[in-house]
C-alpha cells in the first residue's frame, strides 16, 4: 500500500469540515495533521521554486549536470575510494567494505523499499519546474543521489579525517544538484541526507564489529 504525499487542493473544505467537527477530538487530531503536512508540502514547492528557478546559464547547467552525472549509482564516490586506496601503505581488502556496504544498503532502502513505498510524485513542468535533462519516470522521495552521497561522504571522511571537509562540500552540491535541475524536491534531498548520514554511520559500525569478530576467530583457532 502506497502513501502518497499530496497538497490540499481545499483549504476551504478542510475549514468547513473541522468546524462541522466540534465534539470529536480524534478527527479534529487527524485534520490537525493533514494541515501539517499540507503546510510541510507547500513550503516544500515553494522553497523548490525558488532554488530551481535562480539565475542559470548554460554554464551552470552544464556544471549542474555534472555534477549529478558523477554521482549517479556512486560513480565519483567509489572512484574517490580507489584514489585512496592506492594511497594506502597497507593495502588491506578491508578497506572497501564499508564503501560497498554504504552503497549496498542505500539502494535497497531508497530504490527497493521507501520509493515505492512513498510514491512522491517528481516535480513537473506543469507546477513550474525548469527541468533540465531527460524527465525520470521513477518516484522521489527520498532522493537517491543524496542519499548515496552523503553515506558515502560519512565513510570516506573515517578513512580520510583531513578531507572530510571535502567530501561534504561534494555531498552538499551533488544534492542541491538535484533540486536545481528539476529532479526533486528540497524535502527529498533534505530527507536523503539525513537518511545517507545514518547509513554511513551504521556502515562503519558494521565494519568493525566484523573485523572484530573476524579477528577474535582467527585468535581461537590459532590456539
Amino acid at each position: 500500500m502506497r502513501l502518497k504525499l499530496f497538497l490540499s487542493p481545499q483549504p476551504l473544505f478542510l475549514w468547513r469540515l473541522s468546524r462541522q467537527l466540534p465534539n470529536h477530538p480524534p478527527y479534529r487530531h487527524q485534520l490537525s495533521q493533514r494541515n501539517m503536512m499540507n503546510q510541510f508540502f507547500l513550503i516544500d514547492q515553494r522553497l523548490f521554486l525558488f532554488i530551481n528557478h535562480l539565475p542559470r546559464n548554460g554554464l551552470t547547467d552544464l556544471f549542474a549536470k555534472c555534477l549529478s552525472g558523477v554521482g549517479t549509482a556512486g560513480i565519483i564516490w567509489f572512484l574517490l575510494a580507489g584514489i585512496l586506496f592506492l594511497k594506502e601503505e597497507k593495502k588491506s581488502h578491508w578497506f572497501f567494505l564499508p564503501v560497498m556496504l554504504a552503497g549496498g544498503i542505500s539502494w535497497v532502502l531508497v530504490e527497493q523499499i521507501i520509493k515505492p513505498l512513498v510514491g512522491r510524485l517528481r516535480p513537473t513542468a506543469e507546477m513550474g519546474a525548469i527541468i533540465v535533462g531527460n524527465r525520470n519516470n521513477d518516484y522521489s522521495f527520498p532522493s537517491g543521489h543524496a542519499t548515496i552521497a552523503w553515506a558515502m561522504a560519512v565513510v570516506l571522511s573515517n578513512k580520510e579525517p583531513k578531507l572530510r571537509w571535502a567530501f561534504y562540500i561534494l555531498a552538499f552540491f551533488i544534492s542541491l544538484s538535484r533540486i536545481y535541475l528539476g529532479k526533486h524536491y528540497p524535502g527529498d534531498v533534505l530527507a536523503g541526507g539525513l537518511l545517507g548520514w545514518s547509513i554511513g554511520k551504521v556502515s562503519l559500525l558494521l565494519d568493525e564489529y566484523l573485523k572484530k569478530t573476524r579477528k577474535q576467530k582467527f585468535r581461537e583457532d590459532s590456539r
